[in-house]
């Protein structure tokens, strides 16, 4: 009865995250759509869930199978949206893959059961064994959520590896989210455990329900941080002399007007190149808010910050390798990389080639 009353909640709520963030694309918040399908998806999963924890799937057979499905596919729909919404970049293509296979391997694995009529998909549900540890339907439980787990780990993993090449304070609402994907590593630990010394509906009960409290809960978080955000930004514009910057949406012909000074700030090479670069220090150089700087990378250059000066710092390496005998871990330092595997990485996502590889490619 509380699963349900849970689960009907979260449906509720989940509509309405996925049309806030949707709309938020509008207002500057690139990727921010991403997300907002991300909740139209998780609505969808739990009516399923709710179908099968209020006892109806004998009114809804052809829903057999297809929670499963969905459940190897919310965890790289997940990933995925939130490393854009932090403007992470792109994960490798290899793993990227991998997260895509899983499910999509799942769906054509099952496109016999999911042709069969309603019929039939109720007796095969009548003639399901009893649910045990080595169950088709535990042992599909365990490896979504095992699955989950290797996405979630990664998703961790890249975050704490983008945001290791700048400084602490660069992106605090990545590393906030960090620490919020480690707590849900622990907790699908946790569920894969019960899984197997409490096989059935209420191991799959409590995995499912707080999987989704703990997305519902990271989402009005975000929120409240937006809107904190947003009041900081009108508390910094009623602080100026002028309201030149005051409106929460730019214009086009601001938006211009900024990306412009924005765009010679990224071309200084001393700018460029600090290691101790901010998006406070960029917000103060030009004058405006923080959140008004995001706009202007989001709107002006379709790019997150971190894409922006990784893909500015590479540029300068480039030339670096080029016309220089310069070591390259000296490079590296130079151009504002505080380490020579930080650099290596960062080079290579970018130029499918390590710095040195690239100086013996095409240095003349």
């Amino acid at each position: 009865m509380i699963g349900t009353i849970l689960l009907g909640a979260g449906f509720i709520q989940s509509v309405f995250l996925g049309l806030y963030f949707y709309r938020e694309e509008n207002k500057g918040r690139k990727f921010s759509r991403d997300l907002g399908f991300l909740f139209f998806f998780l609505s969808i999963i739990m009516i399923c869930n709710l179908v099968y924890f209020s006892g109806n799937l004998n009114e809804f057979p052809h829903l057999i199978k297809l929670g499963y499905g969905f459940g190897f596919s919310i965890a790289p729909f997940f990933s995925f949206a939130v490393t854009r919404y932090f403007g992470i970049p792109k994960e490798n293509r290899i793993w990227f893959g991998l997260f895509l296979l899983v499910p999509i391997l799942f769906f054509i694995f099952h496109i016999p059961f999911f042709l069969l009529n309603g019929e039939k998909k109720l007796l095969f549900l009548k003639n399901t064994l009893p649910i045990e540890v080595f169950s088709e339907s535990n042992l599909l439980q365990m490896m979504t959520l095992f699955f989950s787990l290797i996405v979630f780990m990664r998703t961790r993993f890249r975050f704490q590896l983008v945001l290791s090449e700048f400084p602490k304070d660069f992106l605090r609402e990545g590393k906030l989210f960090s620490q919020y994907i480690l707590l849900l590593v622990f907790w699908l630990f946790l569920c894969i455990l019960l899984c197997i010394f409490i096989p059935g509906q209420i191991s799959e009960s409590i995995s499912n329900i707080g999987f989704s409290v703990w997305i519902l809960g990271f989402a009005w978080h975000r929120i409240y941080l937006d809107q904190k955000e947003d009041e900081n930004h009108q508390i910094f514009s009623s602080n100026q002399n002028t309201n030149k910057y005051q409106k929460s949406y730019l214009s086009d012909q601001k938006l211009t007007e900024l990306g412009k000074q924005f765009d010679v700030l990224l071309n200084d090479k001393n700018t460029i190149s600090d290691g101790d670069l901010t998006l406070n220090k960029i917000s103060e150089i030009l004058g405006v808010s923080s959140h008004t700087t995001s706009q202007v990378c989001n709107r002006y250059y379709g790019q997150s910050l971190i894409e922006i000066i990784r893909e500015k710092r590479i540029t300068l390496a480039k030339i670096a390798l080029l016309e220089s005998e310069t070591p390259v871990l000296r490079i590296g330092f130079d151009i504002g990389f505080n380490s020579k595997n930080a650099f290596n990485r960062a080079f290579k996502e970018l130029t499918q080639l390590t710095p040195s590889e690239y100086r013996r490619k095409y240095k003349s």
